[in-house]
């Protein structure tokens, strides 16, 4: 999914996308071999096809899983973390998104080690991603503890591009 993702306008490579998508939403087994960094960018990929509808059910399958399991959340690396978010954020509406969402984030409020890990484009990326909930409490739990980071570490904010600043 990941290096087919790379190609999100070519007919070919959105059909094989589609077929792994699908494969994913239906079987337990192939969602529970990945492992974190796998779910990170199997999300990540997905999130290339929003409107898809196989794309969607993986993304709420793997979502799900996501937000049911602590462990799994706990050893996604920072940028899994923050690719994880992005990739939920396509589809803020979806239950399981947002509770995998609400969990990635109270991990994130939670986990000054895992702030401090994130580097300039992750934290940009996901408080992109956290802005999809902003009604949710962990979320803006999460967002203020960024901020928190980019005000006590004037370096980091120094270090946002232009889009990351926007």
């Amino acid at each position: 999914l990941n290096a087919l993702s790379k190609w999100p306008d070519t007919p070919d490579c959105t059909a094989a996308v589609k077929a792994l998508a699908s494969r994913l939403a239906d079987e337990r087994g192939l969602r529970n071999a990945l492992d974190p960094q796998g779910v990170a960018n199997a999300l990540n990929a997905l999130s290339k096809w929003p409107d898809t509808p196989d794309c969607a059910d993986a993304a709420n399958a793997l979502a799900s899983r996501l937000a049911d399991e602590r462990g799994l959340r706990n050893a996604l690396a920072p940028q899994g973390v923050a690719n994880a978010l992005n990739a939920l954020s396509k589809w803020p509406d979806t239950p399981d998104c947002a509770d995998a969402a609400k969990a990635l984030a109270s991990q994130l409020a939670n986990n000054r080690e895992l702030r401090n890990a994130l580097t300039p484009q992750h934290m940009a990326n996901t408080l992109n991603a956290l802005s999809k909930w902003p009604d949710t409490p962990d979320c803006a739990d999460a967002a203020n503890a960024l901020a928190s980071r980019l005000i006590d570490a004037p370096r980091l904010c120094n270090a946002l591009d232009p889009q990351g600043v926007a």
